[in-house]
Protein backbone atom coordinates (compact mmCIF):
# COMPACT_ATOMS: atom_id res chain seq x y z
CA UNK A 1 0.00 0.00 0.00
CA UNK A 2 1.29 3.45 -0.94
CA UNK A 3 2.54 6.10 1.80
CA UNK A 4 -0.22 8.17 3.67
CA UNK A 5 -0.48 11.57 2.81
CA UNK A 6 -1.77 13.71 5.15
CA UNK A 7 -3.60 16.72 3.06
CA UNK A 8 -4.48 19.93 4.88
CA UNK A 9 -7.87 21.93 3.45
CA UNK A 10 -8.79 24.99 3.51
CA UNK A 11 -12.10 26.04 2.16
CA UNK A 12 -14.31 29.06 1.76
CA UNK A 13 -15.61 31.81 -1.01
CA UNK A 14 -13.11 33.63 -3.34
CA UNK A 15 -11.95 36.83 -1.40
CA UNK A 16 -13.01 34.82 2.04
CA UNK A 17 -8.92 35.11 2.86
CA UNK A 18 -8.01 31.27 2.22
CA UNK A 19 -4.71 32.08 0.49
CA UNK A 20 -3.55 34.85 3.75
CA UNK A 21 -4.51 31.88 5.97
CA UNK A 22 -2.11 29.97 3.94
CA UNK A 23 0.68 32.17 2.97
CA UNK A 24 0.88 32.60 7.06
CA UNK A 25 0.55 28.82 7.99
CA UNK A 26 3.44 28.13 5.62
CA UNK A 27 5.34 31.54 7.38
CA UNK A 28 5.37 29.39 10.49
CA UNK A 29 8.30 27.04 11.15
CA UNK A 30 5.92 25.44 13.45
CA UNK A 31 4.10 23.92 10.29
CA UNK A 32 7.80 22.33 9.11
CA UNK A 33 7.12 18.40 8.90
CA UNK A 34 10.40 18.20 7.20
CA UNK A 35 8.16 16.75 4.58
CA UNK A 36 7.97 18.09 0.56
CA UNK A 37 4.74 20.03 0.72
CA UNK A 38 2.43 19.74 -2.39
CA UNK A 39 0.39 23.31 -2.15
CA UNK A 40 -2.72 22.50 -4.91
CA UNK A 41 -4.64 25.64 -5.91
CA UNK A 42 -7.83 25.50 -6.97
CA UNK A 43 -8.74 28.97 -7.61
CA UNK A 44 -6.76 32.32 -8.03
CA UNK A 45 -8.00 35.22 -6.07
CA UNK A 46 -6.58 38.87 -5.40
CA UNK A 47 -3.56 37.40 -3.44
CA UNK A 48 -0.52 35.53 -4.64
CA UNK A 49 1.49 33.60 -2.99
CA UNK A 50 5.25 34.48 -1.70
CA UNK A 51 7.35 30.98 -1.45
CA UNK A 52 10.38 33.56 -0.69
CA UNK A 53 8.81 33.97 3.12
CA UNK A 54 7.89 30.14 3.69
CA UNK A 55 9.37 29.04 6.90
CA UNK A 56 10.73 25.92 5.01
CA UNK A 57 11.95 24.87 1.53
CA UNK A 58 10.78 21.73 -1.12
CA UNK A 59 7.25 23.01 -1.61
CA UNK A 60 5.64 22.47 -5.14
CA UNK A 61 2.98 24.99 -6.19
CA UNK A 62 0.50 23.52 -8.77
CA UNK A 63 -2.31 24.88 -9.94
CA UNK A 64 -5.78 23.31 -10.39
CA UNK A 65 -7.71 25.45 -13.43
CA UNK A 66 -10.69 23.04 -13.90
CA UNK A 67 -12.46 20.65 -11.76
CA UNK A 68 -11.77 18.17 -14.56
CA UNK A 69 -8.35 18.35 -13.36
CA UNK A 70 -9.62 16.95 -10.40
CA UNK A 71 -8.80 12.71 -10.89
CA UNK A 72 -7.41 10.46 -8.96
CA UNK A 73 -4.26 10.29 -11.75
CA UNK A 74 -3.87 13.40 -11.97
CA UNK A 75 -3.04 14.22 -8.56
CA UNK A 76 -1.39 10.76 -8.17
CA UNK A 77 1.15 11.91 -10.82
CA UNK A 78 1.33 15.38 -8.96
CA UNK A 79 2.16 13.70 -5.72
CA UNK A 80 4.94 11.78 -7.31
CA UNK A 81 6.28 14.96 -9.55
CA UNK A 82 6.55 16.64 -6.15
CA UNK A 83 7.92 14.20 -3.92
CA UNK A 84 5.48 15.28 -1.25
CA UNK A 85 4.61 13.58 1.84
CA UNK A 86 1.48 16.20 2.70
CA UNK A 87 -1.02 18.04 0.71
CA UNK A 88 -1.76 21.47 0.94
CA UNK A 89 -5.12 22.25 -0.85
CA UNK A 90 -6.76 25.64 -1.34
CA UNK A 91 -10.20 24.61 -2.81
CA UNK A 92 -12.16 26.41 -5.04
CA UNK A 93 -15.58 27.80 -3.20
CA UNK A 94 -17.97 27.33 -6.22
CA UNK A 95 -17.40 23.23 -6.04
CA UNK A 96 -18.85 20.83 -3.91
CA UNK A 97 -16.35 18.72 -1.30
CA UNK A 98 -18.07 15.54 -2.39
CA UNK A 99 -16.44 15.88 -6.21
CA UNK A 100 -12.94 16.45 -4.23
CA UNK A 101 -14.06 13.41 -1.78
CA UNK A 102 -14.39 11.04 -4.79
CA UNK A 103 -11.50 11.60 -6.49
CA UNK A 104 -8.57 12.23 -3.68
CA UNK A 105 -6.05 8.87 -4.16
CA UNK A 106 -6.87 5.96 -1.74
CA UNK A 107 -3.46 7.18 0.31
CA UNK A 108 -4.79 10.68 0.67
CA UNK A 109 -5.98 11.61 4.31
CA UNK A 110 -7.59 14.81 4.87
CA UNK A 111 -6.26 15.68 7.99
CA UNK A 112 -7.70 18.51 8.56
CA UNK A 113 -10.40 21.18 7.31
CA UNK A 114 -10.12 24.88 7.94
CA UNK A 115 -13.33 27.43 6.07
CA UNK A 116 -12.11 31.03 5.95
CA UNK A 117 -15.48 33.49 5.48
CA UNK A 118 -15.25 37.11 4.81
CA UNK A 119 -17.25 39.40 7.47
CA UNK A 120 -18.23 41.86 5.30
CA UNK A 121 -20.05 39.18 2.99
CA UNK A 122 -20.82 36.23 4.70
CA UNK A 123 -24.41 37.25 5.74
CA UNK A 124 -25.39 38.23 2.30
CA UNK A 125 -24.23 34.97 1.14
CA UNK A 126 -25.74 32.92 4.52
CA UNK A 127 -29.33 34.74 3.12
CA UNK A 128 -28.93 33.85 -0.72
CA UNK A 129 -29.88 30.09 -1.00
CA UNK A 130 -27.55 28.73 -3.64
CA UNK A 131 -24.51 30.68 -1.58
CA UNK A 132 -26.16 29.37 1.85
CA UNK A 133 -25.97 25.92 -0.13
CA UNK A 134 -22.13 25.95 -1.10
CA UNK A 135 -21.23 27.97 2.60
CA UNK A 136 -22.83 24.94 4.43
CA UNK A 137 -20.80 22.23 2.54
CA UNK A 138 -17.79 23.77 3.45
CA UNK A 139 -18.75 24.54 6.99
CA UNK A 140 -20.12 20.99 7.69
CA UNK A 141 -16.85 19.23 7.08
CA UNK A 142 -14.83 22.31 8.94
CA UNK A 143 -13.18 21.87 12.09
CA UNK A 144 -12.98 25.70 12.26
CA UNK A 145 -14.20 28.73 10.83
CA UNK A 146 -12.75 32.05 10.69
CA UNK A 147 -14.36 34.90 9.66
CA UNK A 148 -11.93 37.17 9.03
CA UNK A 149 -12.70 41.31 8.56
CA UNK A 150 -14.94 40.96 11.84
CA UNK A 151 -15.66 44.30 11.66
CA UNK A 152 -18.17 44.00 9.88
CA UNK A 153 -20.16 41.35 11.65
CA UNK A 154 -18.96 42.51 15.40
CA UNK A 155 -23.01 42.97 16.92
CA UNK A 156 -24.96 40.46 18.61
CA UNK A 157 -27.42 39.90 16.01
CA UNK A 158 -24.88 39.42 12.88
CA UNK A 159 -23.26 36.99 15.20
CA UNK A 160 -26.14 35.10 16.36
CA UNK A 161 -26.91 34.68 12.46
CA UNK A 162 -23.80 33.51 11.77
CA UNK A 163 -23.81 31.24 15.21
CA UNK A 164 -26.79 29.90 13.69
CA UNK A 165 -25.88 29.12 10.16
CA UNK A 166 -22.72 27.17 11.57
CA UNK A 167 -24.48 25.09 13.58
CA UNK A 168 -27.19 24.41 10.91
CA UNK A 169 -23.87 22.43 9.15
CA UNK A 170 -21.96 21.05 12.29
CA UNK A 171 -21.81 21.03 16.16
CA UNK A 172 -17.78 20.22 15.99
CA UNK A 173 -16.75 23.30 14.11
CA UNK A 174 -15.62 25.75 16.35
CA UNK A 175 -15.88 30.04 15.30
CA UNK A 176 -13.13 32.51 15.18
CA UNK A 177 -13.86 35.91 14.26
CA UNK A 178 -10.62 37.80 13.16
CA UNK A 179 -10.22 41.47 13.02
CA UNK A 180 -8.06 43.90 11.06
CA UNK A 181 -5.30 44.44 13.79
CA UNK A 182 -4.72 40.22 13.51
CA UNK A 183 -6.51 39.65 16.82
Amino acid sequence: MAKQIPVYLFVGQLESGKTKFIQETMEDPNFDSGDKTLLLVCEEGELEYDPSRFAFGGVHVAQIEDKSELTPENLTALEKKSGCGRVIIEYNGMWLLQDLANNLPENWIVYQCIATADGTTALTYARDNSMRSLMLDKIARSELIVFNRAEAVNNDAARQELHKLVRQASRKCDIAYEFKDGS
